[in-house]
């Protein structure tokens, strides 16, 4: 006998009345979520826009499974500045019924649109999966507004494009670094039906998000997140909603931006035609079908790199990324990124192997390799306020004239990168053997850090060669702030 569901829209109770939760049965499936989004996720994924979103959370995608995609947001980002994220109503029917309809109604706060979005769920017996159906409905009582020769949002012979919808993954991406505790490495590759015919493939790696991505679908086309057995999300895009979808995806690979097209004549109608997109469980067959049929990852290089060294904790820079395949190992670690003249990741020369980051150059500016990833707001462990890190390097450097060669931390903010200043090593010029720098940095971080940058610079001309990094995490406040346990 098949599953037979019997949802319900719940309100759980605490101190006040709390969260709202759907259910099929005494099982939850998904969290209807408006609270103030604290920092640094504030600044990742609503890039200081939204404060207070509104956002179906942790959806489960069949009986008993664990959560499979963090988020779905039910309202619209029209244009910087203008987006529905006032909560109007919240509506349900089918409650104790198979079919549950909940109903969110969202405003701009300056009045240019209203959202109705509009999530049906129900099951399917076939594919043991809940089906989740959204429409979003919008409202535009002010079109003239995105009828533009120039601004932020502008018409052109495409028409105009909004982002209906920013949805996130559970375990996506893996941990940038090892650590206890950490979640589970489980997918490796994005997969889309794409207008033309063509499979698309995006392999996870932070880095291929810069190849072009599906700017329409198949009629009802899948966007797939694979590939782990019984557990591959799909977005699956409705009747025209699928010609005028295009997807973006996030340097992360969590974070995927759902947009449609609409025509000035579409943009005067009232309403435009609303997108029609369904998340539910892609079969195993059909993943493995999708990626068998998949066009070839096209080159991806950056800076002239198609392979970067990865980021690790202790490490030689034995390790590399290529950018046109998955992250190896139970990791979806942040490479090293070059930035200015005469950055080389040198495969001969090395303190402990062949290897090290390199720069050499005769011009008088400064280069760097930077790693700016390596904090609670990018996949490791969560920080305290006693949270700093204690990072050494090797370095060697040739005749290296101006300010010399060291290594640098700051703290970051992601959107924000020249807020905070370096804290820097000794500096080396002329020609030094390896000589050891080491640079500590102490919580509490300043309000609203994302991370913390590790950056290796040569300011000035001739060459250095970076070596044998440690970067070890220390927890450490003054004696003063230190708390004591009681005499016992």
């Amino acid at each position: 006998m098949g599953h037979k569901s019997r949802f319900t829209f719940r309100t759980h109770g605490g101190v006040t009345a709390g969260e709202e939760w759907i259910y099929d049965g005494d099982q939850p499936l998904a969290r209807l979520e408006c609270v103030t989004i604290e920092q640094p996720e504030q600044n990742l994924r609503y890039f200081d826009r939204n404060l207070k979103p509104v956002n179906l959370r942790d959806l489960r995608l069949s009986p008993g499974g664990r959560p499979l995609v963090s988020g779905v947001q039910m309202f619209w980002n029209l244009a910087p500045g203008i987006i529905t994220s006032e909560l109007v109503e919240v509506r349900t029917e089918g409650q104790e019924s198979d079919r549950l309809v909940l109903t969110v109604i969202t405003a701009d706060p300056g009045g240019v649109a209203t959202s109705t979005r509009v999530l049906t769920l129900s099951f399917d017996d076939e594919s043991c999966s809940y089906v989740y159906d959204f429409s979003a409905h919008l409202r535009l009582h002010s079109p003239e507004v995105f009828d533009l020769a120039d601004g932020d949002v502008s018409l052109d012979d495409e028409g105009v494009r909004f982002e209906y919808c920013d949805p996130w993954y559970c375990d996506v991406p893996a941990p940038t670094v090892e650590f206890s505790g950490m979640w589970p490495k489980r997918y490796s590759h994005l997969l889309a039906e794409c207008g033309d015919g063509t499979v698309w493939q995006m392999p996870l790696n932070h880095m291929a998000t810069g190849i072009p991505s599906p700017q329409s679908f198949v009629p009802d086309g899948l966007f797939v997140l694979a590939h782990e057995p019984g557990n591959n999300p799909a977005f699956q895009f409705v009747g025209d909603t699928a010609g005028r979808t295009a997807v973006g995806v996030c340097n992360w690979g969590y974070d995927i931006h759902l947009s449609a097209r609409y025509s000035r004549d579409e943009l005067y109608s009232s309403p435009p035609p609303p997108p029609r997109f369904r998340i539910r469980l892609c079969p195993d067959e059909t993943t493995r079908d999708l990626l068998a049929r998949a066009a070839p990852v096209p080159p991806i290089e950056y800076l002239g790199f198609a392979e970067l060294p990865l980021y690790e904790r202790t490490t030689s820079f034995e390790k590399g990324l290529r950018l046109d395949r998955p992250s190896p190992g139970p990791t979806d670690p942040w490479p090293w990124l070059p930035r200015g003249d005469g950055t080389d990741w040198c495969r001969t020369q090395g303190r402990s192997g062949q290897c090290s980051l390199k720069i050499s150059k005769d011009s008088t500016g400064s280069s760097e390799w930077l790693m700016d990833r390596e904090s609670d707001g990018a996949w490791t462990q969560n920080w305290t306020a006693a949270t700093g890190f204690r990072v050494t390097v090797f370095a060697k450097t040739e005749a290296v004239e101006g300010r010399g060669s060291f290594l640098a931390l700051r703290w970051a903010t992601f959107n924000y990168p020249q807020r905070f200043p370096y804290v820097s090593s000794q500096k080396l010029t002329g020609t030094c053997d390896w000589t050891e720098l080491q640079v500590e940095i102490h919580g509490p971080a300043p309000p609203d850090i994302s991370a913390v940058c590790l950056i290796l610079r040569q300011d000035g001309s001739g060459t250095t060669w970076f070596d044998d990094l440690e970067v070890t995490p220390i927890n450490h406040l003054p004696s003063s702030e230190r708390v004591h346990p009681p005499n016992g």
